[in-house]
């Protein structure tokens, strides 16, 4: 009698753990290649050497490379994003210093657990030509973003944010402040004389700024009239 014969697996070389996922595996590894070489300087026989795989198996679980991209996208990009949004889609939260100081624990959170997301960010978002950025601005919660700042104009007319800022333009800046220094960490700690940037050092810094840059601006004092006693003689 035959023993029965186990599933079919794709071939390629994998550990023997047997509750590794091979897929979340390669995702991981090519997300981390793309954010360190950048897509286009990417092969799959790159990402495949990296994972310790063959490069058919790379293609049995994303079939090409735009549906890799595509992956990239959906299922680690567009999760942070949701993930660092999700504040300013609750109608209750409508403290536009307690969102901003949400905001900033956010992405703190989501760039220590996912260190590869500000280079990333960087070279195929923000950057001009950058391979994932149609794709992710089909994914972006602009309402979330709009609601935001709708909250941040409502209170400058309140008078309890500063009148000065752009109100749509907050959510950018705040994203600015945290994401670019951490995206070009490693170029600022080769140059000569420069500190280290530290993650505890760069919170306080932008959680300041943020707040400082917030508060209402004081009404400057209205200078006092000169009485002209020789009118009065």
């Amino acid at each position: 009698m035959n023993a029965k014969r186990s599933p079919a697996k794709p071939l390629g070389r994998r550990p023997t753990v047997d509750d590794f996922d091979v897929r979340e595996h390669l995702l991981d590894t090519a997300t981390r290649l793309f954010a360190e070489r950048g897509i286009a300087a990417t092969t799959v026989a790159q990402i495949a050497a990296d994972a310790d795989v063959t490069s058919a198996l790379v293609h049995y679980y994303f079939t090409n490379r735009e549906r890799l991209l595509d992956a990239v996208v959906d299922e680690r990009l567009a999760l942070a994003a949701e993930f660092v949004w999700r504040p300013a889609a609750d109608d209750t939260a409508s403290d536009p210093f307690a969102l901003a100081h949400e905001f900033v624990a956010r992405l703190f959170d989501v760039t220590e657990r996912m260190p590869w997301l500000p280079p990333l960010w960087l070279r195929e978002i923000v950057n001009e030509g950058g391979l994932l950025r149609e794709r992710m601005l089909r994914r972006i919660p602009f309402d979330n973003i709009k609601r935001f700042g709708a909250r941040v104009a409502q209170a400058q007319q309140d008078g309890t944010v500063n009148r000065e800022l752009e109100a749509l333009m907050l959510f950018n800046s705040i994203l600015a402040l945290v994401m670019l220094p951490l995206a070009t960490a490693k170029i600022w700690q080769s140059a000569r004389g420069l500190p280290v940037i530290e993650r505890d050092a760069l919170r306080r810094h932008v959680s300041a700024l943020l707040i400082s840059g917030m508060q209402p601006q004081p009404r400057a004092a209205q200078p006092k009239r000169r009485v002209d006693l020789r009118s009065k003689s």
